[in-house]
């Protein structure tokens, strides 16, 4: 049975997370973390322990395709021809391309975390220099902290992330939002996405180390948009981050189609409870929930190009 028990030493109490194992007639504690000074623990954070350690945050299980080849093929055509289109165009029709894309993408990634900046406004602040009216500060460091996190993943998108591109991230994304302390940092006290658990912060290293581990393994295995589509679904359950999660999380997906030579592409903010669902679904072992989510984005993006 897991549980918290305290220690005294030199006078100070300090909390471990132990798990009671019976052999025979005795019953011996396993320290498994050590959680730190006393402090009051509320339910909900040790239920994320006990999730944790039980390996319930864990949905990449095995390296299977929850889609079809045939859906497979379907993006992938889509991606080449989307290529091929902007391969014919000039270079400066294609950067204007690229900057509409960008102002879609960063606006509804944004705008699932709750900006209310549309992708117009973001356009127009990103690539015109107009800053729009009636926003917070707030939303204007999403957008352009978004775009510096774009440039880094451009910039390094032909190596596989890893730890230190994903603390790079964060930081470039929550920059002048978030306190300075946890800017680049894993999480060290506990957080939720909505009610739903997340990995404890007491393992989220090793789920992590597990993540990277587990892509590089995968894309050997495993259709390339499968890889980005579920290791994306992990990256939110595990929710590394004190905030930011979602939107490093999109670009962790991106990146991952773009080293792969795939086009990128934008989940709508419409489509928000659907993409939650998704999420939600596949932490219950439904890992086709996001496949399918993903697939219907990419293909709603691309089908008409």
């Amino acid at each position: 049975m897991v549980s918290i028990v305290t220690k005294k030493i030199k006078g100070l109490e300090y909390l471990y997370l132990v798990d009671s194992i019976r052999k025979k007639e005795k019953v011996i504690q396993k320290t498994i973390k050590y959680i730190g000074r006393k402090r009051p623990i509320p339910k909900e954070e040790f239920e994320c322990m006990k999730y944790s350690y039980k390996k319930e945050d864990w949905i990449l299980t095995d390296k299977k395709d929850e889609l079809s080849y045939q859906k497979h093929e379907e993006m992938k055509v889509l991606s080449d021809k989307r290529k091929e289109y902007l391969n014919r165009l000039d270079e400066v029709s294609r950067e204007k391309e690229q900057e509409k894309f960008l102002s879609r993408f960063i606006a509804n990634s944004n705008e699932i975390e709750g900006s209310t900046l549309t992708s117009g406004e973001t356009f127009n602040y990103l690539f015109n220099d107009v800053a729009p009216k009636g926003h917070k500060k707030k939303e204007l460091f999403m957008a352009t902290n978004m775009l510096k996190a774009w440039n880094y993943v451009e910039e390094h998108k032909n190596s596989l992330p890893t730890k230190e591109d994903l603390l790079t991230l964060h930081e470039l994304v929550n920059r002048d939002i978030e306190s300075d302390e946890t800017l680049g940092e894993y999480k060290k006290v506990q957080n939720y996405a909505g009610e739903e658990n997340t990995t404890s912060f007491l393992f989220v290293k090793e789920r992590m180390k597990q993540l990277l581990s587990w892509i590089r393994q995968a894309f050997r295995n495993m259709d390339d948009f499968e890889v980005a589509f579920q290791s994306h679904a992990q990256f939110e359950i595990i929710h590394p981050f004190v905030d930011g999660n979602g939107r490093v999380g999109r670009l962790l997906l991106n990146w991952l189609l773009m080293n792969k030579h795939l086009m990128p592409f934008a989940i709508r903010a419409v489509q928000k409870p659907e993409y939650i669902f998704a999420l939600n679904n596949s932490k219950r072992g439904k890992k086709e929930a996001i496949s399918k989510f993903c697939y219907k984005e990419y293909i709603s993006q691309y089908r008409f190009i």
